[in-house]
């Protein structure tokens, strides 16, 4: 819900949103990679899902209250801000950054450890289309 929009986005309504994350390494790992792609992937999926299926909302919106009343656990409220692409790109890099600052381990059901080392990779842009034309993108 877009609470600035004048028209029909200011009403509850969804997007199938596609997610891009570039990034880059001053030198590569030693398997010749800038980062493993599951590794990256395993590290943004739980920033990523928690848009999934849920109501983004600006936290001055007069309906706040009574959808919280109705959806309690399935929204997310987002400070003063209208949650547009832009907001939601610019949310996304921050969180990824302070993953890629702090690095990233995490074991697979197999044994194996996929790793990002803290500072080695850079996040350059995260892109989130909203359709398949429109999209936004927030980075260095």
């Amino acid at each position: 819900m877009l609470s600035k929009h004048p028209e029909s986005c200011r009403y509850p309504h969804g997007h199938t949103r596609h997610i891009e994350v570039v990034v880059s390494a001053d030198e590569l790992d030693s398997n010749q990679m800038v980062v493993d792609f599951k590794a990256l992937k395993l590290a943004v999926t739980d920033i990523v899902e928690k848009f999934d299926h849920r109501m983004a909302i600006n936290s001055a919106d007069p309906l706040l209250d009574s959808i919280r009343a109705i959806h309690p656990d399935s929204l997310i409220v987002l400070e003063n801000e209208d949650p547009t692409t832009e907001v939601i790109a610019r949310h996304l890099y921050v969180e990824i950054s302070q993953i890629l600052q702090n690095g990233f381990v995490r074991k697979s059901p197999q044994g194996f450890t996929y790793q990002i080392s803290p500072r080695r990779v850079h996040l350059d842009r995260v892109r989130v289309g909203e359709t398949p034309t429109s999209w936004a993108e927030y980075g260095d």
